[in-house]
């Protein structure tokens, strides 16, 4: 998936790319950069398994901060539907409060 300004999540939600995201609030939530510049956080969706085990969410900002990209990725980096895992509502219930948490830290605000 390309950068994109809104990210757009199935059965969670819309976010947009908040304008007043600063790159010391990335880093203060967790988000590492990587060579290319880019600002790359993963967080686990099933919270009994290890990181490395679990679905997870891997949200990616451009090294500019002018677009991101957002993706559910098994243990092997492949993306993977959540609605189809038995423990779906809670993946979504874990993934809608990591997002809650980066719009209250103005890193994005949801739109609709």
């Amino acid at each position: 998936m390309a950068f994109q300004s809104s990210i757009t999540i199935p059965n969670v939600g819309t976010y947009t790319i908040s304008p007043s995201i600063k790159k010391f609030t990335l880093i203060d939530l967790g988000f590492v950069e990587n060579n290319a510049g880019a600002f790359i956080l993963k967080r686990s969706l099933q919270p009994e398994k290890p990181i490395d085990q679990a679905i997870s969410l891997k949200l990616t900002f451009k090294k500019d901060l002018s677009g991101a990209k957002a993706d559910i990725v098994g243990m092997a980096g492949g993306p993977v539907q959540i609605g189809k895992q038995d423990d779906a509502s809670q993946m979504e219930e874990i993934l809608a409060f990591h997002l809650k948490e980066l719009v209250e830290r103005n890193v994005l605000e949801q739109t609709v």
